[in-house]
């Protein structure tokens, strides 16, 4: 046999692969999440309730 065998390269090249994109997509899902997601959504209902309070004190509630 002039060329050895591979083996075992496929399944580790796949679990490094798989580990790797798990890794890093649970790290920018998570900064998405809590870097833009989180700070806008306070931001959109700190918004909503200061409209909500002008309201109120227009109709005298």
């Amino acid at each position: 046999m002039a060329i050895k065998p591979i083996t075992g390269m496929l399944r580790r090249g796949l679990i490094t692969d798989l580990s790797l994109a798990m890794g890093l997509g649970l790290i920018f899902g998570n900064a998405f999440w809590y870097g833009y997601h989180v700070p806008r959504r306070d931001a959109r209902d700190n918004y909503y309730k200061k409209l909500e309070g002008q309201r109120a004190a227009r109709m005298g509630l």
